[in-house]
């Protein structure tokens, strides 16, 4: 494909202003030398003026009420996804930790059955946490 059809697909963009710098000057060098694209970048231009004149209709009043609490929604499940991944990792820690001084503490073997005993607990909350955040999912793809 010449540089001329690459810059023709782009000419609409470049009027609508939503083209990156480098292609808005490859543009922009292009159409100060071809007379053809400089005259259907100027068309396009008047449209994007006639475009932005034009009055927005108002979104209705439910549509912003239903996309305000899904956005809040959606940001409450990030914090709490944030808050349950800090927790883990606490959790790891603390079970660590917890292992080496019970090492320390008391023989070997009891240490390992204390850690075997954690990380147990730790996959069934895994498996928990998995099947709670599918459970999520679907309740999130009714709405």
């Amino acid at each position: 494909m010449s540089d001329h059809e690459t810059v023709r697909r782009l000419l609409a963009l470049s009027a609508a202003g939503v083209l990156d710098p480098p292609e808005e000057r490859a543009v922009r060098e292009h159409a100060a030398e071809c007379a053809a694209c400089a005259a259907e970048l100027e068309d396009y231009a008047a449209l994007a003026a006639g475009l932005v004149a034009l009055p927005a209709p108002q979104p209705p009043a439910w549509l912003l009420e239903r996309t305000t609490a899904l956005l809040a929604a959606e940001a409450d499940c990030r914090q709490g996804a944030v808050a349950a991944g800090a927790a883990a990792v606490f959790a790891f820690i603390f079970v660590l930790a917890a292992g080496l001084a019970l090492r320390t503490l008391v023989s070997d073997s009891a240490a390992f059955v204390w850690l075997a005993f954690a990380a147990i607990s730790s996959l069934l909350g895994v498996a928990s946490a998995l099947v709670l955040g599918a459970r999520r999912r679907t309740q999130r793809s009714i709405v």
